[in-house]
């Protein structure tokens, strides 16, 4: 009789068996096909992630490990021309004091001293912050979508040899100030540094201070101008400057900064700080189920085999009278190699097609509650730190990006073709290795030990 139609005849002949067979190996396709599906959903997620955040390195000034150290306009412009940034952006920050308009929260009687604070001899109080840019958009509070424009336009490159200004809705409205109308601040050191600035947009801000606060920290009263256009007070603001390098990738990172660091600039007090942590911030919990669904696709394809063969082993050794018997009459042992192969395989065959309607649901279902649960831990973890990052600005510590808390799980041709591949070498290996410790005897022995 044909060894194809022997396997058939057995299979039927044996449905418990079977049906145990298909279930297991339904089970490892499916955990298999699921993982390969994981892996591949979390590289998507991964580089849409990388497109959508890009990656900012910035220079600045060491405040807490530098003394006296000053970021040199040229310094910043070695870095800008490296072939891994696609743009740029100076920026610095100073406090001035207002002339001929009253900023939120000022008034006449707290002119000299606020909140008991008194400013050193020959020094005004501060009441407005000048922020420069070269490029509004690219201010950190524009940039995150917390400012946004109203009325009038940005400031761009071709605007930094002019002194104009932007400024907060509130504060225009206080001062009865429209776009076009001007403005004047002065250095709170000089008197005689004064700067006339020409209003050519009004923004809203999202910015708040929390509990007391002077009025110079009051988002409402800060002006932004071009990078140039506060020359006048230079002298009271190098340490604030800043330069912001926008990446064309987050995996350039290292390379950018290895770059800087083999540049003439002196390090010493400076800080170069990378927004790569808030680009791993999201992808953490991908990175995560993409690493355990890797390890999903060795242990389940691992202890798939070994039960599987257990399984084939068993039922092996309970059909030694028939292999002795087929042996016995002249049965080739290829013959009852490819019978037992077939019998597993067939198997297979209908588990791995059954597997393919659920694989997608199935996959979606384990890559959601593996995703969760990544999120959960991240968000404990986080819960136990405390603390302050040292040599890291204050303000840049503030910067959050929600994690990616969603993954779009589908099944793959390439998928479906690795999952063939591990389940031809699972079904293979569990049915010959059990099956050659029966036939290497000859059919007297087999017989005998079926005694």
């Amino acid at each position: 009789m044909n060894f194809i139609k022997r396997a058939f005849l057995s299979i039927t002949a044996k449905k418990g068996k079977s049906v145990l067979l298909m279930g297991i190996f339904f089970m490892v396709i499916s955990l298999v096909l699921a993982g390969f599906s994981i892996q591949n959903a979390s590289n998507k997620a991964t580089d849409n992630a990388r497109k959508k955040l890009g990656a900012s390195v910035t220079l600045s000034v060491d405040l807490l490990n530098s003394t006296n150290r000053e970021l040199k306009e040229e310094e910043a412009e070695q870095l800008a021309t490296s072939k891994y940034v696609k743009n740029y952006n100076y920026s610095s920050k100073t406090s001035a004091v207002a002339e001929g308009f009253q900023p939120i929260g000022w008034s006449d009687e707290s002119q000299g001293s606020m909140g008991g604070m008194s400013p050193p001899e020959g020094v005004e109080m501060p009441n407005v912050i000048i922020e420069s840019t070269m490029e509004s958009r690219l201010s950190k509070s524009f940039e995150t979508g917390e400012s946004i424009i109203v009325e009038g336009n940005p400031i761009t490159k071709d605007l930094q040899d002019k002194e104009v200004a932007l400024i907060e809705k509130r504060l225009a409205k206080e001062n009865n100030l429209k776009v076009g109308d001007k403005i004047k601040v002065r250095s709170k050191r000089d008197k005689e540094k004064t700067i006339e600035l020409k209003i050519i947009g009004i923004y809203t801000t999202k910015e708040k201070i929390d509990g007391f606060s002077l009025p110079v920290m009051e988002p409402a009263n800060k002006l932004y101008v071009p990078y140039k256009a506060v020359d006048k007070f230079e002298d009271e603001m190098f340490a604030s400057f800043e330069a912001v390098y926008y990446l064309d990738d987050p995996l350039h990172v290292n390379a950018f900064n290895k770059e800087a660091k083999q540049s003439t600039i002196d390090f010493d007090g400076l800080l170069l700080d990378t927004s790569e942590r808030i680009y791993k911030q999201m992808i953490g919990p991908i990175k995560n189920i993409a690493s355990t669904s890797q390890t999903l696709v060795y242990v389940v394809s691992v202890a798939g085999s070994i039960i599987l063969g257990l399984i084939i082993m068993l039922s092996i050794k309970e059909r030694r009278k028939e292999i002795g018997i087929l042996l016995s009459i002249g049965e080739k042992k290829w013959k009852l190699m490819g019978q037992l192969l077939v019998e597993v395989l067939f198997v297979a065959v209908l588990a791995f097609g059954l597997s393919l309607t659920t694989g997608s649901k199935v996959s979606q279902v384990i890559g959601d509650n593996l995703l969760s649960n990544e999120i959960a831990t991240s968000a404990d973890s986080k819960d136990e730190t405390t603390g302050i990052m040292v040599g890291v600005p204050l303000d840049i510590d503030s910067e959050q990006e929600k994690p990616i808390d969603k993954i779009d799980v589908s099944v793959t041709g390439e998928d479906i073709g690795k999952v063939v591949g591990i389940g031809l070498v699972i079904a293979i290996l569990a049915t010959i290795l059990p099956a050659l410790s029966i036939l290497r005897l000859n059919p007297k022995q087999i017989l005998l030990k079926d005694e």
